[in-house]
């Protein structure tokens, strides 16, 4: 058990076999069980799921992890009950307690940062027409206002907390600007968790930064290795965490690494996931190589609204003055939430009841604005976007949701390679994931943009790639299928937020609408805790620690053998 908040428990349930498979009563693949967990003293369920014990699991004795998080309140009460229950089995059922009378909650964290009501400052106060020449607002919004004097005119280490959608990318640029005017010849290295995000920056400062301000920007990814050549010329370096990792190893022969006088972290809150220890060993071995070659670094993180930012700020050396963590409900575009429960057991039937209230949903909060429709495969984004084209159909407009010529239309389908994607933008909704080619996706995206058609439906990874905000946004399930696991499991928090957060369109909107659906089980989960800052803990446990020490050894060693050649 780990305490995530005060008032939300982890749970990490270990599952493990105790009796011998007999195929003829057992069956050949697996066997369903139920697991919930209840407060007896309320008669509360607050958690419950469905578990397929896979045969070879049980053969091979191999002991399978839940996961997942329940509401704890204050007084904490005695204990919770873990019940597992066969689906198919009479008084096959296990009972564990979870007690918490040694559990030590979380302390309580200083109030969050308080959104000043100042005068939006104008983008003259750059002071510099190219810089100014990138941006089409006049104003900045009113947290990038706020925070514009410590990125912008000191050196001071940020730590940015703020929700998606609310212009952070403009707060690293304003650090970016910086450097370019008090530091020139040094370099700027900007980290992206995915190589999505790293296009999409890629993509946009090529436009902006290269060709408006002269300045040269690589991406640097396990994809695109650029020459050492090019690398040295850049102003600015966009990169993943392990490619930087890997890269700043070697930092004693690499000039272009000790040249770097900003860091900026993207999605820093994601220390607290799997890739999280090598972040840690990013922010550590940039302080080494500062205090080696007496150049300060400054590291500017940007996260979502954090519960332990001080913790954070703390370990990346940011002072109070430095430290911005706004509220989850601060965005420049206010958002409607709705969440719906839906019933069904099983996965499969419970995304197909999610499609009328989808369609409702856009004729109710978005009948003529782009909508974005987030769903968990390649599959579920087809049988959406064909059931949408059901209920299209019964309409008197079927093609309400086209907003181009049919001739334009035509011409534009000769170039589409897929079947499905060739079908449903004849009725202007677009289907987007990774399976596309580069030139359909590139297409689907261009024509959602320019508002040509008003539907799309997306796998999630969509709502970290590609800047597409729309009004309405509709999340069709919280759950993904997990090879490893060989279950569904939900999405993390940050990645609902994300996917909430493409919901209004600062230039177009005055508000944006999410809509949740949600297992009726976790609706009250999501009310709840949607809104509530998660802290972001350590990942670097003591296996991480031997990996990234045997790899800093075994680079330690090359780099030494390299000397000992050329003596």
């Amino acid at each position: 058990m780990q305490p995530i908040t005060r008032t939300v428990l982890r749970v990490k349930l270990t599952i493990e076999p105790n009796f011998k498979w007999t195929s003829h009563y057992h069956g050949n693949t697996a066997m369903g069980w139920w697991i919930w967990v209840e407060d007896p003293d309320h008669d509360t369920i607050y958690h419950s799921e469905y578990f397929l014990l896979q045969k070879k699991h049980v053969l091979t004795c191999t002991a399978q992890e839940l996961v997942f998080a329940i509401p704890l309140t204050e007084p904490l009460p005695n204990q919770y009950y873990v019940r597992a229950m066969s689906d198919r089995w009479l008084r096959a059922e296990t009972v564990t307690a979870i007690s918490f009378k040694h559990l030590i909650l979380p302390e309580l964290h200083p109030p969050h940062t308080n959104l000043l009501d100042l005068q939006p400052l104008p983008v003259t106060a750059l002071k510099n027409f190219k810089y100014k020449s990138i941006y089409s607002f006049d104003y900045f919004n009113p947290i990038q206002t706020q925070v514009f004097h410590t990125l912008y005119h000191t050196n001071h280490n940020v730590l940015l907390g703020a929700p998606t959608g609310s212009g952070k990318t403009v707060a690293a640029e304003l650090a970016i600007f910086r450097v370019f005017k008090e530091y020139p010849g040094s370099k700027c290295v900007y980290i992206a968790p995915l190589k999505a995000l790293v296009r999409e920056r890629i993509e946009d400062w090529k436009q902006k930064i290269e060709l408006k301000i002269g300045k040269k920007v690589v991406e640097l990814t396990g994809d695109v290795s650029p020459d050492i050549r090019a690398i040295e010329k850049a102003d600015i370096i966009v990169t993943t965490p392990e490619k930087w990792d890997s890269i700043s190893r070697s930092w004693q022969n690499r000039t272009y690494v000790q040249a770097v006088a900003l860091l900026v972290i993207d999605e820093i809150h994601m220390l607290g996931e799997d890739r999280g220890p090598v972040l840690e060993v990013i922010v550590s071995r940039t302080n080494f190589i500062s205090s080696h070659t007496e150049q300060k670094v400054r590291v500017v993180g940007l996260s979502t609204a954090l519960a332990n930012a001080r913790d954070l700020a703390d370990w990346l050396g940011i002072s109070q003055a430095g430290l911005f963590n706004f509220r989850p409900a601060v965005r420049p575009v206010p958002l409607d939430v709705h969440i719906s429960g839906f019933p069904t057991k099983q996965y499969c039937p419970r995304m197909a009841t999610m499609n009328k209230p989808a369609f409702t949903a856009i004729a109710t909060h978005s009948p003529n604005k782009p909508t974005l429709i987030f769903v968990a495969s390649r599959r579920q984004t087809r049988l959406t976007a064909q059931a949408l084209i059901g209920f299209l159909a019964t309409t008197e407009h079927p093609k309400q949701w086209l907003h181009l010529p049919e001739t334009k239309l035509e011409q534009l389908l000769l170039q589409v390679k897929e079947t499905n994607l060739k079908f449903t933008l004849g009725f202007g909704i677009g289907i987007h994931h990774a399976g596309l080619q580069e030139k359909d996706r590139k297409l689907v995206e261009e024509l959602f943009y320019h508002q040509k058609i008003q539907v799309l439906v997306a796998t999630s990874t969509l709502a970290w790639g590609v800047n597409l905000p729309a009004h309405l946004v509709i999340v069709k399930g919280t759950e993904y299928y997990d090879g490893k696991t060989q279950h569904y499991v939900d999405y993390p928090i940050t990645d609902v937020l994300q996917m909430m957060g493409r919901a209004g369109r600062p230039q177009f909107d005055d508000k944006g609408v999410a809509v949740i659906f949600v297992q009726d089980t976790k609706k009250h989960f999501y009310k709840k805790f949607l809104y509530e800052p998660f802290p972001v803990e350590s990942r670097y446990t003591h296996i991480s620690i031997s990996f990234h020490w045997l790899k800093h050894l075994s680079n330690f060693f090359v780099v030494s053998l390299r000397c000992l050649a050329t003596i």
